[in-house]
């Protein structure tokens, strides 16, 4: 029992090698990012290489300031990960001011390759709550006002791709407000 123990935290601590704690900034919006084989939003901050936290509970439109753990890793990951990073509390959320914008790349498919058709639902970022309001890779919904909806369903039938310019509306909730450069 002792010498399981034992092997148990050698192999820990061979894998892990420093563990610290750390203050780090996240930004009021998510990042668009090209993963290995798929597309994904992820945590945006500008101090660290955090893109997801187990336990916090993200909301557009505010800055956060958070307490991690940052365990960097004996050996780098095949996707350049050198850190793992442990949630551990909040310490301030501010929000953005009201006249704050974004810009995010509206992208219909999740995969880089064509998929076949017992895929095609899987391949959707964009998926329709209402004939204004559309929720975005499940972690935004996007408010398309009038003028936007002939450009916008392009986008949504997986015609094209297009920049997005934004406001914050609430904690899940974005307003577009311009499409293209």
């Amino acid at each position: 029992m002792k010498l399981s123990l034992v092997l148990i935290i050698f192999t820990y601590n061979y894998m892990y090698a420093q563990v610290t704690s750390k203050t780090v900034s996240i930004e009021p919006t998510m990042s668009f990012q090209n993963y290995e084989h798929f597309k994904r939003l992820t945590l945006d901050s500008p101090d660290s290489h955090i893109e997801y936290l187990d336990g916090f509970d993200f909301e557009w439109g505010y800055t956060y300031k958070l307490k991690v753990k940052q365990t960097k890793l004996n050996s780098t990951l095949s996707d350049g990960t050198q850190y793992e990073y442990t949630y551990e509390k909040t310490i301030s959320k501010t929000p953005a001011p009201d006249s704050a914008t974004f810009t995010m790349i509206l992208d219909p498919h999740r995969y880089y390759y064509q998929v076949d058709s017992s895929e095609l639902e899987a391949d959707k970022t964009i998926h329709r709550i209402n004939d204004s309001t559309y929720l975005y890779f499940d972690k935004v919904e996007i408010e398309v006002p009038n003028h936007f909806r002939e450009s916008f369903e392009l986008i949504y039938e997986g015609k094209k791709t297009e920049l997005g310019h934004f406001k914050f509306v609430g904690a899940r909730r974005i307003r577009l407000i311009n499409l293209g450069r």
